[in-house]
């Protein structure tokens, strides 16, 4: 699996969206719901932003969320709900594929990570930016992995 990994930092930003939680095993089947539900709602946007914090985390921040962009001007639909993700920095990767081997990106990013000497920060948000997410066997995304600074 070819990788192309950097680090960066990310301003802060703001989606809306659908807040999905499941069993773990659920999400590859949820996910993609959601992200067809969500381009109903924005069919013109261009981007489908992933977030979730994979270690311990309040209830309410528990679960999947998959939203787009959001300008603070606009109102939000009553539903859908907005999620605030603060300035960070990330390892980030390119990924195109099939959802079903995203973790297998996942491990060589987390292996690149230890490697390189960039802890992962489990307690804060980890982003997806999905730039093609209408076929699941051919995804193209960015993986973002919050590093602990």
């Amino acid at each position: 699996m070819k990788m192309n990994n950097k680090v960066g930092e990310k301003d802060a930003f703001t989606i809306i969206g659908y807040r999905v939680f499941c069993d773990g095993e659920d999400y590859i089947a949820e996910i993609p719901k959601a992200a067809r539900m969500l381009h109903q709602h924005f069919p013109e946007a261009n981007v489908q932003i992933g977030a979730f914090i994979p270690g311990e985390c309040k209830e309410e921040n528990d679960g999947y969320w998959i939203g787009v962009p959001h300008d603070h001007d606009t109102s939000v639909p009553e539903d859908l709900t907005r999620l605030k993700i603060e300035k960070q920095t990330y390892a980030i990767t390119t990924y195109k594929g099939s959802n079903e081997r995203i973790r297998e990106a996942y491990g060589s990013l987390h292996e690149w990570m230890e490697r390189e000497g960039y802890p992962r920060d489990l307690e804060a948000w980890h982003v997806e930016v999905y730039h093609s997410w209408q076929d699941k066997e051919e995804l193209h995304m960015e993986l973002w992995e919050t590093v602990r600074t």
